[in-house]
């Protein structure tokens, strides 16, 4: 379970997603802060839960980071990570009491969650289809990487929590330089064999900013600086 979550859920998604922010946000960005209170989080807990069975590996992982700590990793306690899984309550929307009961922290912790975790499943499906119908152009070197391209999306039968997501959200999810909510009629590639939406594919004609390696349309010339791009720069 942990080695799937580290590939698939982490390095896979996640990580592929949020690197742009890591490497490009400026270093006081909520953006990126958040990303790195989330990487901390993480190891605190996966170096805790490979302990047990990665015995002399999690020992020197815990002492390279944390030279002075001294403290062996074997020795730590579990990770408390329980209330950062708790959601408002669907009444009122007030936190979870942490007095509450067994049965009813297990309660206060999922209610309200299937729905996010319904949107997340679905927004992770489309995801894949795009990067799917994305890989032909890449293989046939039609574009270097997916930043080259603008996607067009039509949702016919979806939720109307995804189709009003936000463009930006959809460009960074699929780590492409634009997407388009409407419905596709001049794409290169197109997924015409799924029922609930289709996807359009073209080459973007913006430039590629030498930073980010994002094309936007701000950037005038391949290797100039986008606008977020220059405004870190600038500092």
């Amino acid at each position: 379970l942990i080695t799937d979550f580290a590939n698939n859920d982490l390095s896979a998604f996640f990580f592929d997603i949020r690197k742009d922010s890591l490497y490009c946000d400026a270093a006081t960005s909520p953006k990126r802060r958040a990303y790195r209170t989330v990487l901390d989080i993480l190891f605190h807990a996966l170096v805790r839960y490979a302990a047990p069975v990665l015995v002399f590996t999690a020992e020197e992982v815990w002492q390279t980071r944390f030279p002075d700590a001294g403290e062996s990793v074997h020795f730590l306690d579990w990770p408390e990570v329980d209330a950062l899984l708790r959601h408002p309550r669907e009444s009122g929307g007030q936190p979870a009491s942490t007095n509450d009961s067994a049965s009813g922290e297990m309660e206060s912790r999922f209610r309200g969650n299937d729905e996010l975790g319904a949107k997340w499943a679905e927004l992770r499906s489309i995801r894949s289809l795009v990067t799917a119908t994305i890989e032909p152009m890449r293989r046939a070197k039609e574009v270097g990487s997916s930043l080259e391209v603008e996607v067009g999306l039509q949702f016919p039968n979806y939720s109307e929590s995804i189709i009003a997501t936000k463009d930006d959200f959809w460009a960074e999810l699929f780590i492409a330089s634009k997407v388009h909510i409407f419905n596709p009629t001049a794409g290169t590639r197109t997924a015409t064999d799924h029922p609930d939406f289709e996807i359009s594919i073209t080459k973007t004609t913006h430039h590629k900013c030498g930073r980010c390696w994002r094309h936007l349309p701000e950037v005038i010339d391949d290797g100039s600086l986008c606008n977020r791009c220059e405004d870190v720069v600038n500092g």
